[in-house]
């Protein structure tokens, strides 16, 4: 199976335990981010989109041309750019990068934060727009000639692409959302499906096989990804002692958030929103499996820890999914349960942002490589062979 090992790259070196300080866009950060990707062997970064972040295509370009094989996945929100321009972006990047373009399309969990840009659409409408809006794209990548469009959404006609992917092909598409709609709009048009973070294995194995049967329902392949949060130390003593070290400084952004709340109308930081109407990351059902979670054992299977979920819930933060806790070893043997059931690509993700990418280069990923190839040869797969 062909492994994917993937960071996030923001535009600053910022996570949920920031305290603030430092730009709060920062060029040097990004470069030196972009650069620590690529020579610490990640195959590809995700840049996040949202009402108010920075521009993500603008970043791609500029990682771009800094790095030389690092791979992008451009969150990217249909509904505010028609898609034959998009289409004519994404290109445009491909061609630039030499081939490392990707997009993950956004379809949007919350309501009010998407109206912050206008969308007011339903949940419903939205997913049956993003289909129509990567049918769209895939056409103007790979038609010669002008191409004419009827659709629920969008209307067009004679739309063309002079610049195409690099090779002729198509750029490939993620998609995440956890409803049943999200999987059947995501099986008609997407190449990699992406779930949101870790879960224990009996769960995880039941939403694989979800995923699954949508896909085959089309005749279509997949590939399954899952965002990883990892708190790796060189003993497991020193892993347990930093995962504490994260529960108190969430904790302390947590008082400092409510102090502002209190204390003025000054804007909150966007890392640490208490409203959950204005969390960005896992409302709807998300959050209701992870509040599941949350009210279980403290540690499940080998070393899935639920603490910061449990601290996000208390301290009323965005929510934030388990996380695996050990050495670089004990890290790597408990994601191979999940590669073992099918998931070949690892978003992953620890509260240093930039510093622990060349902790997760040194160790875990030379480690996951060596694990997963081991897997693969036991069970007579290829590198590249599809799952």
């Amino acid at each position: 199976m062909s492994l994917e090992i993937l960071g996030v790259l923001l535009h600053r070196n910022a996570s949920e335990i920031s305290r603030g300080g430092g730009p709060a866009f920062d060029v040097d950060m990004i470069e030196k981010m972009a650069r620590a990707f690529d020579e610490n062997d990640f195959d590809r970064v995700l840049i996040l989109q949202n009402s108010f972040a920075p521009d993500p295509f603008a970043i791609a370009n500029y990682a771009a041309a800094v790095t030389e094989k690092l791979a992008f996945m451009v969150a990217h929100r249909p509904g505010f750019i028609a898609p034959t321009m998009a289409a004519r972006m994404f290109a445009t990047l491909d061609n630039l990068s030499g081939g490392r373009a990707g997009v993950h399309v956004i379809t949007g969990a919350n309501d009010t934060e998407l109206e912050c840009d206008g969308d007011f659409h339903t949940k419903e409408e939205r997913y049956h727009r993003s289909a129509e809006y990567v049918e769209i794209m895939r056409k103007v990548w790979s038609s010669g000639t002008p191409v004419d469009h009827n659709g629920t959404y969008y209307r067009f006609n004679k739309a063309l692409s002079e610049l195409k992917p690099v090779g002729g092909g198509a750029i490939p598409v993620y998609w995440g959302g956890s409803s049943p709609l999200a999987l059947e709009k995501g099986a008609e048009v997407a190449d990699v499906y992406a779930i949101g973070g870790l879960k224990p294995l009996d769960q995880m194995a039941s939403t694989v096989a979800q995923i699954r049967d949508a896909w085959a329902r089309t005749g279509r392949p997949v590939r399954i990804q899952t965002s990883v949060r990892v708190i790796v130390g060189e003993t497991e003593d020193a892993a347990w002692r930093a995962a504490a070290d994260v529960v108190e400084a969430l904790r302390e952004t947590a008082l400092e958030q409510q102090r502002k709340i209190a204390g003025s109308d000054e804007a909150l930081s966007t890392g640490m929103r208490l409203d959950p109407k204005l969390a960005t990351t896992k409302g709807g059902s998300g959050r209701e499996e992870l509040e599941a979670i949350a009210g279980g054992k403290d540690l499940l299977d080998k070393r899935l820890w639920t603490g910061i979920t449990k601290a996000s819930v208390s301290f009323s933060t965005p929510m934030l999914p388990p996380a695996l806790v050990g050495t670089a070893e004990q890290v790597a043997d408990a994601m191979m349960d999940y590669y073992a059931m099918g998931i070949t690509g690892f978003l992953m993700r620890g509260f240093d942002l930039y510093g622990d990418i060349a902790l997760h280069g040194r160790d875990l990923i030379p480690t996951l490589r060596r694990l997963a190839a081991e897997h693969d040869a036991r069970v007579g797969l290829s590198e590249t062979q599809p799952v």
